[in-house]
């Protein structure tokens, strides 16, 4: 991976309002960053005319002491399944999509000012959590191309840790911005569900979507999710965070290097005057056995025209889950929801009675495994890669409570990240929760 320059947004806004640099140098730097990394297949679709020209014209009005917001002059990308204008929508693959008007999220990015860089690739209609693509390519993980970046939002995760724009707009199903930013050694943000407008972003399951930042940082994460969400997350300090360890859940669902690796940041937590304690989460075993039925069933309902006249624009994977959904009975999906139900009362449950400011626990069960690998090896012995991953991270996206992935260390020389969860509507809790465990851990 090379980049030339580390910017956040933060800092760059700074640099921009005292003249330091400008909106069309931080556009040149990040097009300069596409091309050197283009390897790692993190772009879907870009103009490099088009950002010039705005970042020129955001050059014009902070001459005028005009600013449009906080994102002013800031370089972005953005996954492609948001409608941007100009920019050509496919969501990874070859079937028609259904029609989608425009996109709030991303209007909401524009008016604060960023500046939309390019689109990203991502795992064929963010149905899958590795990131490879029978039609548009592998994205390549920056830290070892020969790995697996993460899913679905994977090219949005790349270019954030190649500098190909200083964030980018994810989405998140069933762990889709949260794994990809751990993999790759970045953060990412998923907030309460419903927060970040999804008009003009296909669909993948209405049910468990959520949109949200990959950033460097979280102060990077809360700048954005403010824009994206058009409401406030109030940063304040925290001394000693309440957070609880859903450790019998977790039993076996890890690599022993992976455990090994969380062990001693509990111990770093534990250390710094966190308050740590044990908890278990009624029925939280649950998730995946609503999980699949309810993604399936609502992908196959959002692709249905496509899978009827042109099947064969679909993968053979992608296809294959879609029609398994299509073939759905009405009483499973009813039973799904209802066994989601369960779950978001478990959860409900384990907040009221802990009073926990977060859970704590790995945002994936692994290191980046090798692309086209399917099967882990966890301590409970060998397990599908993905059934591995979405335990840990789906019953979040499923409920639709706010989660921040934090890198916390490396394993096999690779990053990896700790999810922090909080109750639902705790956005600003989640932040500053993850805010003061990423402070601990680049001070220490």
């Amino acid at each position: 991976m090379r980049r030339m320059h580390r910017w956040t947004i933060a800092g760059a806004s700074a640099a921009l309002a005292a003249g330091q640099v400008t909106a069309e140098a931080l556009v040149r730097e990040a097009l300069q960053n596409a091309s050197s990394n283009h390897f790692l297949n993190a772009i879907a679709a870009m103009d490099p005319e088009r950002p010039l020209a705005m970042a020129r014209e955001r050059d014009l009005e902070l001459a005028k002491r005009e600013r449009r917001g906080p994102l002013h002059g800031i370089p972005v990308t953005v996954k492609d399944l948001f409608v941007v204008p100009g920019l050509p929508t496919a969501a990874g693959t070859r079937a028609p999509l259904p029609r989608l008007g425009q996109s709030a999220a991303v209007a909401r990015l524009e008016a604060a000012g960023a500046i939309i860089l390019a689109k990203t690739n991502m795992h064929e209609v963010a149905l899958g959590l590795t990131g490879e693509n029978d039609w548009t390519g592998d994205v390549k993980n920056p830290h070892d191309p020969e790995r697996q970046a993460g899913g679905s939002s994977s090219g949005s995760a790349v270019a954030v840790a190649a500098g190909i724009g200083l964030a980018s707009l994810g989405t998140d199903t069933g762990g889709s911005i949260r794994a990809p930013a751990a993999l790759c050694g970045i953060t990412g943000f998923k907030p309460t569900h419903g927060y970040v407008p999804l008009g003009g972003a296909l669909p993948l399951s209405p049910t468990c979507d959520h949109a949200g930042p990959l950033a460097l940082d979280m102060a990077d994460a809360r700048i954005l999710t403010e824009v994206l969400a058009a409401r406030a997350f109030p940063a304040a300090r925290v001394e000693a965070p309440r957070l609880a360890v859903p450790r019998s859940y977790l039993e076996g669902r890890l690599t022993p290097r992976l455990r090994a690796a969380f062990d001693d940041l509990l111990e770093r937590v534990r250390h710094a005057g966190a308050e740590l304690f044990d908890v278990d989460v009624e029925d939280l075993e649950l998730t995946q056995a609503a999980y699949t039925p309810l993604v399936r069933a609502e992908a196959a309902f959002v692709h249905r025209n496509a899978l009827r006249d042109a099947p064969g624009g679909f993968s053979a994977p992608v296809r294959k889950a879609l029609e398994a959904g299509a073939r759905m009975l009405a009483s499973e999906y009813l039973e799904a929801q209802a066994t989601r139900s369960r779950v978001c009362k478990g959860l409900r449950a384990a907040f009221a009675a802990s009073g926990a400011d977060a859970l704590i626990l790995p945002a994936t069960p692994s290191e980046a495994v090798r692309r086209g690998e399917a099967v882990v090896e966890l301590e409970s012995g060998p397990t599908l890669h993905r059934d591995a991953q979405l335990a840990l991270t789906a019953p979040f996206s499923m409920a639709g409570t706010p989660a921040a992935a934090v890198p916390f260390g490396q394993v096999n020389g690779l990053p990896v990240g700790v999810q922090l969860v909080s109750s639902w509507g705790e956005d600003a809790r989640a932040l500053n929760v993850a805010a003061w465990l990423e402070h601990l851990l680049r001070a220490s």
